[in-house]
């Protein structure tokens, strides 16, 4: 497998691409669009791991991203 490092950038690259893909008009569109990624990688992760598994990794990345430091906006640039 990959390093974590390529891993990072693969999946950075990967959003970009879907995003870009999605078209999309505001930011309660690129919302929109980001849950029904995390809702797919989820199932796909009940379907390799397991559903326990898969639960505990999203509650992990819930938890995760809920740290203050994560709470101001973040900027991706669009594609024209």
């Amino acid at each position: 497998m990959i390093t974590p490092q390529e891993a990072e950038k693969l999946a950075a690259e990967t959003i970009k691409n879907y995003m870009n893909a999605c078209q999309l008009q505001t930011t309660q569109d690129a919302g929109n669009a980001l849950m029904k990624l995390v809702s797919m990688a989820g199932l796909a992760m009940c379907a390799t791991v397991g559903q326990k598994e898969a639960v505990d990794r999203l509650q992990g990345t819930a938890a995760y991203i809920a740290q203050p430091k994560y709470s101001g906006p973040w900027k991706q640039e669009r594609e024209h």
